[in-house]
C-alpha cells in the first residue's frame, strides 16, 4: 500500500494539470478571441465617427459672383491629392493632428495694419500711425478672407500674408461689429479655402487646433487643445456673446484665426482670450454656424441685412437737479442733434432737440447705451421711446428701418 499510493497520487496531479491545461488553452483562446475583435472595433470606430459627425450639407458660401454656392458634403471634401498632403491620409474623418495642420494651414493667413491713433494731452490732440497684426482664414479661392472686426478696425492699410509667404494689399469688404466679424479681399487667385465645418455638432472634450499669427511674427502657429465648452456666454468689449471656449494656446495676433476640428474643417474663428494673470488656457471662438448669414450678407452687400437703424445724431448730456444754485447730481440722457432725412426717426415724429429719457422702459444714459439697445433690434420692429420735449414728457413709437452703410 505505501509502494501504491504515490503512483496514484502521481496519476491524479498527471490528470489534473491535464485538465487545467485543456482549461487554460480554453480561456486563451476565448481571450485572443476578444482582443480580435476590440482589435477590429477600434478600426472601424474612426469611419463611423467621421460620417456621423459631418452635417448633411455644407455651410454656405457665397462667390465672387455673389451666388450662394451650397456645396454638398462630397463637394466639401479634400482629397489628398487636392490638398497635397500626406500619404497618411487612409480616408476622410478624423486624422492626426500633424495632419489636421497640414491640411488646414494654407487656408490661415496673417494680417498686418497701420492704424491711425490720436491722443490729447495739455489741451492738444496728436495723430500718429501705429502697426498692429492680426490673422484670417480664406473663404473663398479668389481672395476673400474673413476675420475679427477688431483686427481691421480703424485701419489706414491691410497687408494679408499667405502660408507660401506672399503678401497683398488688402482691401475692407464690410465689418459686423455686433458678431466681431469683417470680410477682406485680396486680388488673387488659387488660394486654399478652409472647408466649413458644423459648429453645432461641436461636444465638449472634442479635440481642436488653432491656427493663426499670435503676436504678429509666428504666422502658421499651430496650437492644440479641446473644445472646453460651446455656447459659452461672455462679454467681450461691451457686447455679450455666445461663443467656443477651448484650452488651445490663443495670444495676441490670433485673433481672426481659424479653429479647426479633428475633420479639418473650419469650426470657429478665434476672437477673444482671458487675459488675467491668474487664469490659463481660456480661449474663444466665434461658432461658424452662428455667423453663415452674417459671412453672406457681408460678401453680397458689404454690410448685414436687417439690421435696425434709427437715423439720428445724437450726444451725451446731463440735466441738473434743484434750482438756481442749489442744484445737485443730475440725470444723464441722451439729445438728438440731427434727424437724418428719410429715416425712422423723422417717420415716427422725433425731432432735434428732443432728449431720449428711455427705450422700451429701459433707461438710456448715453450714445452707447442707445447704440447697444437698437443693435438688439431688427429692421421692421417696433420701440417705444420716452422723451422729453421742451419740458413735457412724451411717449413715441418708432418702427426701425434698415441700416445700409455709407458707402
Amino acid at each position: 500500500m505505501e509502494y501504491r499510493e504515490p503512483k496514484r497520487t502521481k496519476r491524479g496531479v498527471g490528470a489534473s494539470v491535464l485538465i487545467a491545461c485543456t482549461a487554460m488553452a480554453v480561456v486563451i483562446g476565448l481571450f485572443a478571441g476578444v482582443i480580435l475583435m476590440n482589435s477590429t472595433m477600434q478600426y472601424r470606430q474612426p469611419k463611423e465617427a467621421s460620417v456621423t459627425a459631418q452635417p448633411e450639407t455644407a455651410a454656405p458660401v457665397v462667390t465672387a459672383s455673389g451666388e450662394t454656392a451650397t456645396a454638398s458634403p462630397e463637394a466639401a471634401s479634400v482629397t489628398p491629392e487636392q490638398a497635397n498632403v500626406s500619404a497618411g491620409f487612409a480616408y476622410e474623418g478624423q486624422y492626426t493632428r500633424a495632419q489636421v495642420v497640414e491640411l488646414t494651414a494654407p487656408s490661415v493667413v496673417g494680417i498686418d495694419g497701420v492704424f491711425e491713433t490720436t491722443i490729447s494731452y495739455w489741451g492738444r490732440t496728436q495723430t500718429y500711425e501705429q502697426p498692429g497684426s492680426g490673422s484670417g482664414v480664406i473663404l473663398t479661392a479668389d481672395g476673400y478672407i474673413a476675420t475679427c472686426a477688431h483686427v481691421v478696425d480703424g485701419a489706414k492699410s491691410l497687408t494679408v500674408t499667405l502660408n507660401d509667404d506672399s503678401s497683398y494689399e488688402a482691401t475692407i469688404i464690410g465689418t459686423d461689429p455686433r458678431n466681431d466679424l469683417a470680410i477682406i479681399k485680396i486680388e488673387a487667385e488659387g488660394l486654399t479655402p478652409a472647408a466649413l465645418g458644423d459648429s453645432d455638432m461641436l461636444t465638449v472634450g472634442e479635440d481642436v487646433i488653432a491656427i493663426g499669427n499670435p503676436l504678429g511674427e509666428l504666422r502658421g502657429t499651430a496650437t492644440s487643445g479641446i473644445v472646453s465648452a460651446v455656447k459659452r456666454s461672455i462679454t467681450v468689449e461691451g457686447t455679450d456673446m455666445e461663443l467656443i471656449q477651448t484650452d488651445a494656446a490663443i495670444s495676441p495676433g490670433n485673433s481672426g484665426g481659424g479653429l479647426f476640428n479633428a475633420s479639418g474643417r473650419l469650426i470657429g474663428i478665434v476672437n477673444a482670450k482671458v487675459s488675467d494673470t491668474s487664469a490659463e488656457g481660456l480661449g474663444f471662438a466665434i461658432p461658424v454656424n452662428s455667423v453663415v448669414k452674417e459671412i453672406n450678407d457681408l460678401l453680397n452687400y458689404g454690410y448685414v441685412t436687417g439690421r435696425a437703424a434709427l437715423g439720428v445724431y445724437t450726444q451725451n448730456v446731463t440735466l441738473n437737479n434743484g434750482y438756481g444754485y442749489f442744484t445737485f447730481g443730475g440725470t444723464r440722457c441722451v439729445q438728438i442733434t440731427e434727424i437724418v432725412a428719410g429715416s425712422a426717426a423723422e417717420a415716427a415724429g422725433l425731432k432735434a432737440g428732443d432728449l431720449i429719457m428711455e427705450v422700451d422702459g429701459k433707461e438710456i444714459s448715453s450714445n452707447s447705451d442707445l447704440s447697444d439697445l437698437i443693435a438688439s433690434y431688427n429692421a421692421g420692429d417696433t420701440a417705444t421711446f420716452t422723451i422729453r420735449r421742451d419740458s413735457e414728457r412724451l411717449t413715441i413709437d418708432v418702427t426701425f428701418g434698415e441700416y445700409k452703410p455709407n458707402k
